[in-house]
């Protein structure tokens, strides 16, 4: 016999990662009578053939292919390559991946005029084309913006990453926590988290006595997050929207981006229609977002990792130095109360108040 949990202690010994959905998890128990045939099929897939011959030689040498003769630089003529030599090595995170990765940096051949107003429509469509260069795709997050994955294994998961090491965990939790810590926010507060993603920060602030609402473009993280907080009993609920779209009517006390402004296209539209959404007084948080020295003003993010999942999965991952996302804000309406570097490359947390 052969069950669910069997498939995923395979996965994690051979391959070291997740099945990458419930339907992969369902093939597998359908195609094999027992444990042994399915680690077979495992043993004998390209994955971990490829796996297999890396570890026995040095990562680096074997992974960097002809095209990287321009040193460390990412180009347009060899994305694909870096793409398929990081997937052979393993996941992003792992240390071959990262030591793949040090001292890397993609080199646009897009040209983009940084005098212009970053605020304006030919700014905006120079950077979209640094986005096409690399994702080689239109911008469309609601095709782009998906992720797929084994529901079970989240919703039952101690947390919604469920697989996720603690010490990643912890990083997530510290985040979101010190914005709480720094928001003034008080118990019963409504709390709207934009991007919410797996509900990790819905999950802390409802801890923290906060009611929320959590809304996603993703209609797999939505119906994660309830089933979460069904099972959990905080005081939860997701919907289905949109940077551009929040259902609706009623007024927030305060709304959170944690690790997802930076997916909108222009932050200052977001922003200005989550203000129309808060109460006089309603607080912003921002945390876990990626302010940088990579652009004058903000731009398509060139590190390899965001390289990686842009040209991957299409996702649209920009940043901002720290005087535009401060006047991004404030022209949107808001009063900066806090903004500080902490821990980490995206450690920045912003809290910011509409007036009133």
């Amino acid at each position: 016999m052969i069950g669910r949990s069997d498939i995923i202690a395979g996965y994690k010994e051979l391959l070291d990662r997740m099945p990458e959905s419930d339907d992969v998890i369902s093939g597998h128990l359908t195609a094999h009578k027992n444990v042994e045939a399915f680690r077979d099929s495992i043993r004998q897939s390209q994955e971990y053939q490829t796996k297999k011959s890396l570890s026995a030689v040095n990562p680096i040498s074997t992974a960097q292919p002809s095209t990287w003769q321009y040193g460390k630089a990412i180009t347009p003529s060899n994305l694909d390559a870096f793409v398929a030599c990081s997937d052979k090595l393993g996941p992003p995170g792992s240390p071959q991946v990262e030591q793949f990765w040090r001292g890397m940096q993609y080199v646009p051949e897009t040209r983009v005029n940084q005098k212009l107003d970053p605020f304006g429509e030919e700014y905006v469509a120079q950077q979209i084309a640094v986005y096409r260069e690399i994702a080689r795709r239109d911008v469309d997050q609601h095709a782009n913006e998906q992720t797929d994955f084994a529901m079970a294994d989240h919703i039952a998961g101690a947390n919604p990453y469920a697989h996720q090491p603690p010490t990643a965990v912890g990083m997530h939790a510290g985040r979101v926590a010190r914005a709480i810590q720094y928001s003034g926010l008080q118990i019963g507060d409504r709390i709207l988290d934009m991007g919410c993603g797996w509900g990790t920060s819905c999950e802390l602030m409802a801890f923290c006595g906060l009611e929320v609402t959590g809304l996603d473009i993703n209609p797999r993280f939505v119906e994660l997050v309830n089933a979460r907080a069904k099972r959990i009993g905080h005081k939860v609920n997701a919907i289905l929207g949109s940077f551009e779209n929040i259902p609706g009517d009623e007024l927030y006390d305060a709304a959170l981006y944690y690790e997802s402004l930076h997916h909108a296209i222009k932050p200052w539209e977001t922003l200005s229609l989550v203000n129309s959404r808060l109460k006089p007084g309603g607080k912003l948080m921002l945390a876990g977002e990626p302010v940088n020295d990579i652009w004058k003003h903000w731009g398509i993010r060139t590190d390899p990792i965001s390289v990686y999942c842009i040209r991957k999965f299409g996702w649209f991952e920009s940043g901002w130095s720290a005087d535009f996302i401060s006047k991004c804000v404030k022209r949107c309406g808001f009063e900066i109360d806090h903004f500080a570097e902490e821990t980490g490359a995206i450690g920045w947390v912003m809290i910011a108040r509409k007036p009133g």
